[in-house]
């Protein structure tokens, strides 16, 4: 169960950096009156593992959401690959994007959420193929062929003929993230992609997650796996009360905390 590869390198070969995968600058989300993001600043290399940690309701589901445009932004600007997320700048001017310009540029990003979300009435190969099919236009044939390949690295190509209800929760979200990589995504989201599995299920999701960190798929993880996030992260950020409070090497952050509500959050979840 592996689908790791050498992880490539932020920089050119002429040694320069590359633009940000995300760019999020100032931005801000409300639901009525109750300001959930306010103000989030936060860059993404492409080829780079960022984990969002910190407490319930601190914006860090949100944040992912909005990336993918599942929720839109009040404030500020936020860019994927240098595209603003939802719309088409012009100069200095914003043109909304109309829905199929929109789902177009969200089949790029592959997102994993809590529960898996998976058909229920499809096989597992019949989920993994519907999006390409019906996205990218690929043939039954082409689409089946990367599935398959899919799923035998992340360890379930016995089960492509079985039904969601057949898999345990372990399954089904390595089924999901097979999924999300069939669309040949250039960056995946995680929302708290353990949080809904029993124990002894979590590890061989992470295990999957870490390979494909190794590929140098660029990666923004919702967790509360600290030991994967010190592990596998290049970046933990720290969120609370929808801002970045803390950013930095993963080991730092998680081991050696500067502010103190990153300390009083982490010396409780250890």
């Amino acid at each position: 169960m592996s689908i790791q590869q050498k992880k490539t390198p932020i920089a050119d070969d002429a040694g320069r950096v590359a633009r940000p995968m995300v760019q999020a600058e100032g931005v801000h989300k409300s639901y009525g009156h109750v300001e959930v993001l306010k103000g989030v600043d936060l860059e993404v290399a492409a080829g780079e593992v960022v984990c969002l940690i910190g407490p319930s309701g601190s914006g860090k589901s949100t944040f992912l959401r909005c990336i993918n445009h599942l929720e839109t932004v009040d404030g500020g600007r936020l860019r994927v690959d240098g595209d603003v997320v939802g719309y088409d700048q012009r100069g200095n001017k914003l043109y909304e994007l109309r829905e199929k310009e929109i789902c177009r540029r969200r089949a790029e990003i592959g997102m994993v959420f809590q529960h898996f979300n998976l058909f229920p009435h499809m096989t597992v190969l019949d989920n993994l193929i519907e999006a390409p099919r019906l996205v990218l236009g690929e043939s039954k044939a082409v689409a089946s062929e990367r599935a398959m390949d899919l799923l035998a690295k992340v360890g379930l190509a016995d089960r492509s003929g079985a039904y969601p209800r057949h898999l345990s929760g372990g399954q089904q979200q390595r089924v999901a993230i097979a999924r999300a990589l069939c669309m040949r995504p250039k960056l995946m989201l995680f929302d708290e992609p353990t949080s809904a599995l029993d124990p002894e299920l979590v590890g061989d999701v992470l295990a999957v997650m870490k390979d494909l960190a190794a590929t140098g798929m660029t990666m923004i993880v919702v967790t509360h796996e600290m030991g994967f996030a010190r592990d596998v992260a290049d970046r933990v950020v720290f969120m609370d009360a929808g801002q970045v409070v803390e950013t930095g090497p993963a080991r730092q952050v998680i081991t050696e905390p500067c502010q103190e509500r990153a300390k009083a959050f982490l010396a409780a979840v250890r």
